[in-house]
């Protein structure tokens, strides 16, 4: 896969414990329009002068996937614990308010069908199970992938964030991800 890269403002070089490689995908959503250049747009805010005090690995829309911050040093996209420290972020193009039908239209079926192959990509060289995260388990350290909203119950983050919002479709994504992994032969 080849990604295009454009290296966000703030993040932190490396990770505190280079031993222990990632073992939870965060998903979020960028709030900002389902278009063909959103993920180019996000990324090239979180590169800008302009950036707030935040990033993600990665930003994918219908069209693209943009890499922001290189996996091995921590991208700022969850507060709350060592999350960050130890997951990757993901940025979906959409809003967190949207519908349940709006999860289903064509723009998004693309977005997060190339979402989950990416997904599916770093479970692989991870060693991250398909597998949704709670607040217990986000305590308890186990890995899989979760959203910013489960981060900000496990650690009660005020004013947290509650992307992608209520009507995610979960269970159809974790699906999709389970489709794009290849498991080796016995």
């Amino acid at each position: 896969m080849n990604i295009p890269f454009i290296q966000a403002k703030h993040y932190t070089k490396g990770r505190v414990d280079v031993t222990n490689p990632p073992n939870v995908i965060v998903l979020h959503t960028m709030e900002a329009p389902e278009q063909p250049t959103t993920a180019e747009a996000v990324a090239r805010w979180f590169a800008s002068d302009s950036a707030p005090m935040a990033s993600a690995h990665y930003c994918v829309d219908d069209c693209s996937i943009y890499q922001c911050v290189l996996e091995g040093d921590t991208a700022w996209h969850a507060k709350g614990g060592n999350m960050n420290k130890r997951s990757i972020g993901i940025e979906l193009a959409g809003y967190a308010k949207q519908t349940a039908e709006e999860w289903h239209d064509l723009y998004s079926e693309k977005m997060l069908d190339r979402a989950a192959g990416l997904v599916a990509s770093l479970c692989s060289r991870y060693g991250i199970p398909a597998k949704f995260l709670v607040g217990d388990d986000i305590i308890k350290g186990l890995p899989g992938i979760t959203t910013h909203l489960e981060v900000t119950k496990a650690y009660k983050v005020p004013g947290g964030h509650t992307d992608p919002g209520p009507h995610f479709p979960m269970a159809e994504f974790l699906t999709k991800v389970e489709s794009y992994l290849v498991y080796p032969a016995d």
